[in-house]
């Protein structure tokens, strides 16, 4: 194993011990607090004052039995400060530096908790699946992205489909829910605990941060066995050759973990990275190492090599296969970027739309997209015609392909753009 891939995997076992053996509850309103190596906090709350003549902002903790006031100081520089208005519910992420507290962005607090639905940690999550404790947990991302990488034990049921799945919750209406999907901006978990609630379920829980929280936390995450053995990925066997020859799981291509590094950039980082082994350690290390240089959609094939073979999936033998040869699929929905550029030159008669949140689009969006935030999509559906064609771009294409799944299901003809996109002014750089 190379020295970047070590690294990584000892990067990983310290995160699985501390999130085991060091994990404290503390509090609903600091996220993060900051340790003697750490200088970052994350504070949730309102805002109940804002001084701009001495750059600080007042917010009010709310820990469920009482609640402090704490003072940060912002500067130029700081992101999203016009989220900061008295009354107003924000997430304010700070760092620490020689006792002085400075917010770096501010961000607004997603709101619409149905009565009776908190939100969970994903500390607490992970803790709930470590424990084995009895809970659903549930995806209500679009299908296609819970094929591809999902949470352990978790099952998919996507917000928009929740109305006419709910039958699929568990029938104890006591039972411990916890919705997400992909991070504080997509609110689709939000939508389908509300409409849980609805059903009579009374402990519902939310993870808002969503797999960008957990994939952060080095935690990992796992493809549906059918996408694995038919999916638009790389499938990658990290076991020694001479086991490849013996057997495989069909379509793997052999890149024994000692030898990663030097294929690494043979891969492509928009594909889909699927690994497996027989050492969870190699898996674990494989993973977090992919993560680290950028790419975005990896995950494991659950239960490595053994639950592969273990749930009777199939196995093929033969010569070893080192060459990889992927090219990527169109996705369903997915729009060309030859008929997405026609768009934006006004040669092909569509609405461009915009889902990124407000702070990233305040560094610049395309001249002629509409916004409308993703965790906006469902109460502003209303605002789209419903007699033009929609296509749908956001930072990398995953929340766009939320977007276009959410107005597929309500009649419109929408499509969404995979392309890195980022804004400066009303120039944007898109990369295919």
């Amino acid at each position: 194993m190379t020295w970047k891939f070590t690294f990584f995997f000892c990067l990983v076992m310290s995160l699985c011990l501390f999130s085991f053996g060091c994990a404290k509850n503390r509090g609903a309103g600091l996220l993060n607090e900051s340790t003697a190596t750490e200088t970052k906090k994350v504070y949730r709350g309102k805002v109940v004052a804002k001084s701009n003549r001495t750059e600080t902002i007042s917010i009010e903790l709310d820990n469920g039995d009482s609640t402090r006031i704490v003072k940060v100081n912002f500067d130029g520089k700081t992101r999203g400060i016009a989220h900061a208005v008295k009354g107003k519910q924000v997430i304010v992420t700070c760092k620490v530096a020689g006792g002085r507290t400075l917010a770096t962005s501010v961000k607004a607090e997603l709101s619409g908790f149905a009565p009776g639905v908190s939100e969970i940690s994903v500390q607490k999550v992970k803790k709930l699946i470590g424990d084995g404790d009895e809970f659903s947990l549930i995806d209500s991302r679009p299908k296609s992205q819970y094929k591809r990488s999902h949470l352990p034990s978790a099952f998919s049921i996507p917000s928009c489909e929740m109305n006419k799945n709910v039958g699929l919750l568990p029938e104890d209406k006591e039972q411990l829910l916890v919705f997400y999907c992909g991070g504080s901006s997509c609110g689709m978990s939000i939508i389908a605990s509300a409409t849980a609630a609805q059903a009579g379920y009374k402990n519902i829980r939310v993870m808002l941060a969503g797999t960008e929280g957990w994939t952060g936390k080095g935690y990992p995450t796992y493809a549906d066995d059918d996408f694995v053995a038919k999916g638009d990925a790389i499938l990658i066997d990290l076991r020694a050759a001479r086991k490849n020859t013996v057997h495989r799981i069909a379509g793997s291509v052999s890149i024994p973990s000692a030898t990663l590094d030097d294929r690494i950039d043979d891969i492509s980082k928009k594909t889909t990275v699927i690994v497996y082994s027989d050492s969870i350690q190699e898996s674990l290390a494989a993973l977090a190492g992919f993560r680290a240089i950028g790419f975005t959609s990896v995950s494991m094939v659950e239960g490595n090599f053994q639950g592969w073979e273990n749930r009777n999936r199939p196995v093929s033998s033969g010569p070893v296969v080192t060459e990889i040869n992927w090219t990527r699929k169109t996705g369903v929905g997915e729009i060309s970027p030859a008929a997405f550029e026609k768009a934006l030159n006004n040669k092909i008669e569509a609405i461009v739309l915009d889902v990124r949140t407000s702070d990233e689009t305040a560094a610049g969006k395309m001249k002629i997209a509409k916004l409308i935030p993703l965790n906006e999509l469902y109460e502003r559906i209303g605002e789209l015609p419903e007699d033009k064609k929609i296509f749908i771009y956001s930072a990398t294409g995953a929340r766009a392909e939320m977007a276009a799944r959410i107005l597929q299901e309500k009649g419109y003809d929408a499509y969404y753009l995979v392309a890195d996109v980022s804004c400066h002014g009303g120039n944007c750089e898109m990369d295919f």
